[in-house]
C-alpha cells in the first residue's frame, strides 16, 4: 500500500476504526494462551504483565506526548482515571476468569461485548442502535445463559462471572472512549498497569514466578498486551462503541484455537451450543452496518 493510500486509509474514520478493532481482538487473543502457558495464580499474573508493560508504554507515552503529558492528565483528569481504573479491573478479571475456567468459555462471553456496549452508549451518550442489532444483542444474551448453565454442571462458574465482570467493565470504556474522543489513548494504556499493580500487589505470590511464568507475562505485558490495548482504545475515534465491540468474536475465535492446539482443550457441548448462537448473532449484527 502506498504512503497516499495508507494516509487516505487512516483517516477515512469508519474502516480504520473497525481495522484497529480487528487488528487489537486478534493480538490480545493471545492472553489466554500465555495464561495458561505461565501455570500460577492469576493475581500474580496480572502484577507482572501490569509491570512488564510499563517499559514500552512509557517509551511510547514520551514518543508522543513528551512535555505535554501532565497538561494531557491535566485536561482530561476524571474520565481518565477512571477509564485507566476499569482497563485495570477489567484485565485483572479477564485473567482471574482464564485461570478458573475453559479459555473457550472466557473469550464466548467475552464476544456478547455488543449487548452492553449498545446498552450503555444509548442510554448514557445517546448512541444510536439499530433493530438489528438489538435482534443480534438478544440472541448473544441467550447464548452465555446457555454457556453458563453449563458451568453450573461441570464447574467454573466464578470464571465465567469474572469474564462477565471483564466485559462489562470493557464495554464501559469503549462507551467513555467514544465519548472522551479528543482524551489520548497512549495516558489509558500507561495508567491501567499503575492500577493493576496497586490491585494485585498484596494477593499475588510474587515466589512463584519461575522462567515459565517470567516468559509468558514478558510477552503479554511488554509486547502484546500494550499493542492490542492501544490498538483497542484508537478504534473508538473513529468508529462507534457498539460497532468496535462487534470484533470481540476475533478473540474468541483465535483464542479458542491457540488453547485447543496447544493444550487440547475442548469446550464442552454448552459452551458450542452458546458459542454458535453469540458467534452467529454478532455476525448479523455486524452484517446490519456493513
Amino acid at each position: 500500500m502506498s504512503k497516499s493510500k495508507l494516509k487516505q486509509f487512516t483517516n477515512s474514520g469508519r474502516p480504520f476504526g473497525l481495522f484497529l478493532a480487528a487488528s487489537g481482538m486478534f493480538i490480545v487473543s493471545t492472553d489466554s494462551l500465555f495464561t495458561r502457558v505461565a501455570e500460577i495464580d492469576g493475581w500474580t499474573i496480572a502484577f507482572f504483565v501490569g509491570l512488564f508493560s510499563m517499559p514500552s508504554i512509557s517509551i511510547i507515552v514520551w514518543k508522543t506526548l513528551g512535555k505535554n503529558l501532565l497538561t494531557e492528565i491535566a485536561n482530561f483528569k476524571w474520565p481518565l482515571f477512571i477509564s485507566s481504573a476499569l482497563a485495570a479491573i477489567g484485565t485483572t478479571a479477564f485473567i482471574q476468569a482464564v485461570t478458573r475456567t475453559e479459555v473457550a468459555n472466557v473469550v464466548t462471553i467475552i464476544a456478547a461485548a455488543p449487548i452492553f456496549s449498545a446498552l450503555i452508549a444509548k442510554f448514557a451518550i445517546g448512541e444510536k442502535t439499530s433493530r438489528r442489532t438489538w435482534r443480534a444483542i438478544g440472541g448473544t444474551f441467550f447464548g452465555i445463559l446457555i454457556i453458563v448453565s453449563g458451568s453450573l454442571n461441570t464447574g467454573g462458574l466464578d470464571g465465567d462471572l469474572m469474564a462477565l465482570l471483564a466485559i462489562v467493565v470493557f464495554s464501559t470504556n469503549l462507551v467513555i472512549w467514544r465519548h472522551f474522543k479528543e482524551m489520548p489513548r497512549t495516558l489509558v494504556v500507561f495508567i491501567a498497569p499503575i492500577f493493576i499493580m496497586i490491585f494485585t500487589f498484596f494477593p499475588a505470590e510474587f515466589h512463584t514466578l519461575d522462567k515459565r511464568a517470567l516468559l509468558s507475562t514478558l510477552a503479554m505485558g511488554l509486547i502484546a498486551g500494550p499493542i492490542a490495548r492501544l490498538c483497542m482504545v484508537s478504534a473508538t475515534r473513529h468508529a462507534p462503541a457498539a460497532e468496535v465491540s462487534m470484533f470481540t468474536p476475533v478473540e474468541t475465535i483465535f483464542a479458542s484455537l491457540w488453547v485447543w492446539i496447544w493444550f487440547d482443550e475442548i469446550p464442552e457441548v454448552a459452551t458450542f451450543i452458546g458459542g454458535f448462537l453469540v458467534l452467529s448473532s454478532v455476525f448479523y449484527g455486524i452484517k446490519s452496518n456493513n
